[in-house]
């Protein structure tokens, strides 16, 4: 009997076979679900930061804003800007004024000035300035239009401060909801008072005695951080150690998205390049174009996100003023 042979069995797969070890249709999908559930996340976070009810959410707020003000003086070999109590509730009561009336101006309606709000907290000020923003969605974002304008950037620099007290408020600017932000700057006469005891004391050392037991030593009065009380009016001061883990992402939802899809687009970019194994085939193109139209829906909710959720800052003047 004739037997035919057998063929042997080949065990390649197809040349037009592929199988991703990252990139597989579960991790595609779960990607996908991440990315949207980020945009959404940022729109929830930026609602938070307008609906400020909770005076330790906008104390984690200002506090974030006061940290990246010091990091842009640290950059420019400035001593840090210390917050002081007193001028966060200048800050605080100028921005719900600011709220309250649907005015953006360093003038109120009544025709109050900056150093109105100074002088009604208590703030004897040698050298006094103030930055003002609307449409506060995203610290980072303010910080910028901030030092990018030469007004506010000479406040936010300036060597003669040596407080800080900025607060946030939530109305109505032109028929919308909006966040209203004061930075408030200064030096107490205190400390200039001081400063020239000091150096009475140096050229004079007879009179050292007497300025040593002397109350005008040239240290400013210290304030302790202030608690909240039952009717949420007392001021919160969080230090920059404090600042819980959240606060960055509370008071950065734009920043925060924008480089968790930085990160998903690297790692995806980083899947493909070793699912392919760096060799190009007719066979791959389909799959590349998978990972493309995702990274693309991520670069279109981004825009989305920073059309619907985060609005320009706008900025008023900058103003100082000295004595």
């Amino acid at each position: 009997m004739n037997r035919r042979k057998a063929r042997p069995r080949n065990n390649k797969k197809d040349a037009s076979y592929f199988d991703p070890r990252y990139l597989r249709q579960e991790v595609m999908l779960a990607t996908a679900a991440l990315v949207v559930c980020l945009f959404l996340a940022a729109g929830v976070v930026e609602r938070v930061v307008k609906d400020l009810g909770s005076p330790y959410v906008a104390a984690v707020i200002s506090a974030v804003l006061v940290d990246l003000a010091n990091d842009d003086r640290t950059e420019l070999a400035l001593p840090e800007l210390k917050v002081n109590p007193v001028l966060v509730a200048a800050a605080q009561a100028k921005a719900d004024d600011m709220a309250a009336k649907s005015y953006f101006s360093h003038t109120s309606p009544e025709g109050y000035n900056s150093w109105h709000w100074f002088k009604e907290a208590g703030y004897d000020y040698h050298y006094a300035g103030e930055n003002l923003a609307v449409n506060f969605s995203d610290s980072s974002d303010v910080q910028e239009a901030w030092m990018a304008s030469p007004t506010h950037r000479e406040n936010i620099v300036n060597l003669r401060y040596s407080e800080i007290g900025i607060a946030t408020a939530v109305g109505m600017y032109k028929g919308k909801e909006a966040v209203f932000a004061v930075q408030m700057f200064g030096r107490p006469k205190t400390e200039i008072e001081g400063a020239r005891a000091f150096v009475t004391v140096v050229n004079n050392p007879r009179e050292s005695a007497v300025a040593e037991n002397s109350e005008v030593l040239g240290e400013a009065a210290v304030v302790e951080p202030v608690q909240v009380d039952d009717d949420g009016d007392a001021v919160v001061i969080i230090e920059k150690e404090k600042i819980p883990w959240w606060g960055y992402l509370v008071a950065q939802p734009k920043e925060t998205l924008r480089y968790a899809y930085y990160i998903i687009g690297l790692l995806i970019l980083a899947a493909l390049f070793l699912d392919v194994e760096w060799e190009v085939h007719k066979h791959h193109l389909r799959h590349a174009m998978k990972a493309g139209i995702l990274l693309a829906t991520m670069s279109a909710l981004f825009v989305v996100a920073d059309w619907v959720f985060f609005a320009e800052p706008i900025l008023a003047l900058g103003t100082m003023f000295g004595l």
